[in-house]
């Protein structure tokens, strides 16, 4: 598949541009005199957005074509992005109300969520269109790989730009996807429209794709308990000081963050393990590196353990998202696609209410919960391996 390298330079690009807000928006809230709950709100409604509109922009891609939506959608993720950074500017300057910067930021942000969310559907499905279903796995990694290497990028970019004021990372950051989209502009075919057909739209709970949404929705919830529970985790567990907190958990996520993307690698150079397999066992690893982060007695383990589920997400990713590509018919590829990208965006919304609700309980609580998430996955994970070898 020729379109893979552009396919992921723009992944790159538009990870790198979502995530280098993130290193800035602590204190953009504080400069312009919002509460902290705003800023979890404009995230919680980008994360909604995902999950109402990647079905919608998968469909909207199946009939007019991968390229056009593409095009359209991170054009109009550069335009929100803008708009995004030049509000922040002229409101530092010159600063308005409480109310009007909270409604342009969540304006903002939702249109951004908005235009994003048709990036991982899309991507998805135009590998299913251009690659045989035994190696559709691989080139799911090879993505995968691209979008941690964006979010570990983006967040060097945000911070190290923020010493030149702190708009100055979001206007680099509106620029990436501009970029993206003169690459794809010029390095993907135009993909072939297809005929709107008469048949029923793939319903989103189509038990086609159950396995891949349960995967999908586990493996995200996972993931964002992790980044919401890690820094307190540190804090109550070590006895740390905020700045010492705060180094730890900026080693271990950047840690974490490059054994995500060897992973992914590995996974894509391996071609003939089956995507069930690679399911089973990024299940089992994830169960066993969760349970281990809540035994742990120093940073060491902590950093270990949680490499360990790492690896396995790592597996999890590639491994459902070729399985709902393989699961569908080829006019399908765009809906399935967002159906299990809805998942992801639901897994957004609940990891970060439900976690610091289990947190308060006991610290241990949340990453407890997750392992047996993952032992669930494994035990159904099986079920689905077994009725696999049976039909073929």
């Amino acid at each position: 598949m020729k379109e893979i390298k552009p396919l992921m330079a723009i992944n790159i690009l538009c990870v790198s541009s979502m995530m280098a807000f993130l290193a800035v928006v602590g204190p953009i809230i504080r400069e312009l005199n919002l509460q902290e709950w705003h800023a979890g709100l404009m995230v919680a409604l980008a994360g909604v957005a995902w999950v109402l509109l990647s079905r919608f922009w998968g469909k909207k891609s199946d009939y007019y074509g991968r390229k056009t939506i593409l095009i359209f959608s991170i054009f109009g993720f550069f335009l929100s992005y803008l708009f995004l950074a030049g509000y922040i500017n002229y409101a530092i300057i010159n600063p308005p109300s409480i109310i009007i910067s909270l409604i342009a930021l969540v304006f903002a942000r939702l249109m951004i969520g908005v235009f994003y969310s048709a990036i991982p559907p899309v991507s998805n499905a135009l590998i299913a269109d251009k690659v045989k279903a035994n190696k559709r796995t691989s080139y799911m990694a090879s993505l995968g790989a691209a979008n941690g290497i964006g979010m570990i990028i983006g967040p060097i970019i945000g911070g190290a730009l923020a010493v030149y004021g702190l708009t100055t990372p979001l206007y680099v950051a509106a620029i990436l996807p501009l970029i993206a989209v003169v690459i794809i502009y010029f390095s993907l075919e135009p993909s072939k429209k297809r005929e709107k057909t008469k048949e029923k739209a793939i319903h989103f709970l189509d038990k086609r794709l159950r396995l891949p949404m349960i995967a999908s929705f586990f493996t995200m919830y996972s993931i964002v308990t992790s980044q919401v529970c890690l820094g307190f985790y540190i804090l109550d567990k070590f006895h740390l000081t905020q700045v010492q907190t705060a180094k730890s958990t900026g080693y271990i996520l950047a840690i974490i963050g490059v054994v995500f993307i060897l992973t992914q690698i590995v996974v894509s150079k391996l071609k003939n393990i089956s995507s069930h397999t690679w399911l089973v066992l990024g299940s089992i690893l994830c169960a066993v590196g969760y349970f281990l982060v809540s035994i742990i007695t120093t940073q060491i383990e902590l950093t270990i353990a949680f490499s360990i589920g790492t690896v396995g997400l790592g597996m999890l990713m590639p491994a459902f998202l070729a399985i709902t590509a393989n699961s569908v018919q080829e006019h399908e590829q765009g809906v399935a696609a967002g159906t299990v990208s809805a998942a992801q965006g639901l897994g957004i919304i609940i990891g970060p209410l439900l976690s610091t609700m289990l947190y308060q309980i006991k610290p241990e609580i949340p990453f407890i919960f997750s392992a047996t998430t993952f032992l669930v996955l494994t035990i159904i994970s099986l079920s689905y391996k077994k009725k696999e070898a049976i039909r073929c």
